[in-house]
């Protein structure tokens, strides 16, 4: 495994360094059982025979130049009569001998309540089956994040394992997780440079030009694991924003599989919520005369989705309305839905802008999408499963439609004939309609059937008077985007037959934008 140069501060530079760190506590845990992809839950007893403490030290000290330093030393050993072990215990102590052994003579300090500088170290082990990942942590003062540095060490044959070769053995693949990490690690770096642009610490258009040479393998990288089926990767890097080092630690699923290389061709695209399921019950929105729009885009930062989530009432002749855009974080994991059933194994994630409300949003192996919307109340939980959108291919779905849907009014007020026409998700339809000798209202339904014209898709409808009588005939005449382009119209008042086919200009009656309520 390549590690890390370790970080030797002499005893002149740390006084010079402001005080304050804060204790770390040391933790050990140890299995024995089973290798399932994730870590094995701990054998304490078995723990504290296997890695002990070959440093421990706590107090504060008068330095001779003055300065009181606090010492917090905790530095861990590997019970192994291996070659490979002892190389790991030498390579930990130097840690001591560099940057401890001068004060371990230093006279306590008369008030141990104060101190000038605070020197840390820790450990931490993770394990699997006979194998460990060992972290040992230090901090020398000031505000830079601590340091790391990582061991994999298989106790049974008293060899020391690179990173990947422990993932593998864990069934991971390490492939999928550093594609993962990078993401992660880069939406956070870009991020970081987009709030040190704002704040004047960058030039405009530095957003995405920082270093992404965190790490050449993930064999340089120290982790642990949560028991959980989770890691941890330790990555140090410098924030612009804040003007100093700090540590990333995301957390990934084990079972992380890579993205499909045309992931953006398949996600990146208008949908449109074909079913919808809260508290159990399950519905198609438009038979309740409902539509649910998601439309995800590529966002300026890595890993982030642009998500702007459109619920529509339709209520004859009006449309209520409600939207919110939000920024989602592409993540690894799948995740489960109401009904059990696994997703592929991304997801995305949109939180509000009070975090009270989260869209999580994942793809099945069909291809349809699924959303999960959650709230701050009870019962707030709702699921969406989505369909790709396009002119037609929802046509399936409903009788009408769904870029028919609203309501549509006469281009020229003073013209006489169709004042308005509301065409509804759940297949039925209205309009109001005003001539000379007769006007009222006609209501009725999509028959479900369509004809080819030479001008476009003629959608034929059924529809009756107040009275209940029948129009002879009535088809809307569509463009190929779905939009009205004229209509025909056969409606008999009393000996009057009133024959219309025209194309009149029409706009759709759009109501305003509310925000959306969880």
């Amino acid at each position: 495994m390549k590690h890390k140069a370790f970080r030797w501060i002499p005893a002149v530079l740390l006084a010079a360094l402001l005080a304050g760190c804060g204790a770390r506590a040391a933790a050990s845990a140890r299995p024995a059982g089973s290798r399932e992809l994730k870590s094995t839950p701990p054998d304490s007893m078995h723990a504290t025979a296997a890695i002990t403490e070959q440093y421990t030290l706590e107090k504060v000290v008068q330095a001779e130049n003055g300065g009181k330093v606090r010492l917090n030393i905790h530095l861990p050993r590997l019970e192994c009569d291996s070659a490979d072990a002892a190389r790991i215990n030498a390579e930990i102590a130097r840690y001591y001998e560099y940057d401890v052994q001068e004060y371990v003579d230093c006279p306590a300090a008369a008030d141990p309540e104060s101190w000038d500088i605070c020197i840390e170290m820790n450990w931490n082990a993770s394990w699997y089956g006979d194998c460990v990942s060992l972290v040992v942590s230090s901090c020398y003062g000031g505000t830079d994040a601590p340091f790391y540095q990582g061991w994999c060490f298989d106790f049974e044959s008293g060899s020391q394992l690179t990173a990947t070769q422990l993932l593998q053995r864990m069934g991971a693949d390490p492939a999928a997780l550093e594609e993962a990490l990078y993401r992660d690690v880069k939406r956070r770096d870009e991020l970081d440079r987009q709030a040190a642009c704002e704040r004047g610490l960058l030039p405009p258009g530095e957003v995405k030009a920082g270093n992404t040479a965190w790490w050449a393998s993930l064999d340089e990288l120290p982790f642990s694991l949560d028991g959980k089926g989770n890691i941890s990767f330790v990555i140090r890097r410098f924030s612009a924003a804040g003007e100093q080092y700090v540590n990333d630690a995301p957390t990934i699923p084990l079972d992380a599989q890579p993205l499909p290389q045309d992931w953006e061709q398949q996600v990146l695209t208008e949908w449109m919520a074909v079913t919808a399921v809260t508290q159990g019950e399950s519905y198609a929105p438009a038979d309740r005369n409902e539509s649910f729009t998601l439309r995800l885009e590529k966002a300026e930062i890595t890993g982030t989705v642009t998500v702007s989530f459109t619920r529509e009432t339709y209520v004859s002749p009006q449309i209520q309305s409600a939207a919110e855009t939000r920024t989602g974080e592409l993540n690894a994991g799948a995740v489960t839905g109401w009904d059990g059933k696994k997703s592929q194994g991304w997801n995305l994630t949109s939180l509000s802008e009070d975090s009270r409300s989260c869209w999580t949003i994942s793809m099945m192996e069909d291809g349809s999408l699924r959303m999960q919307s959650t709230g701050p109340k009870k019962g707030s939980e709702v699921w969406y499963v989505f369909q790709r959108t396009e002119a037609w291919d929802d046509i399936g779905y409903t009788a009408i439609p769904r870029r028919l849907w609203g309501t549509y009014r006469a281009g020229d007020e003073s013209a006489k004939g169709i004042r308005w026409m509301t065409f509804l998700p759940d297949g039925s339809c209205c309009m109001s309609v005003e001539w000379v000798g007769w006007n009222g209202i006609l209501t009725g339904t999509a028959e479900g059937t369509q004809g080819r014209t030479e001008d476009g898709t003629e959608l034929h409808f059924t529809l009756t008077d107040t009275d209940g009588r029948p129009c002879e005939f009535w088809a809307i005449l569509l463009n190929d985007d779905g939009s009205p382009s004229g209509c025909s119209l056969k409606y008999r008042a009393g000996e009057q037959l009133f024959d219309r086919d025209t194309r009149p200009a029409y706009w759709k009656n759009d109501s305003p934008e509310l925000t959306l309520e969880p």
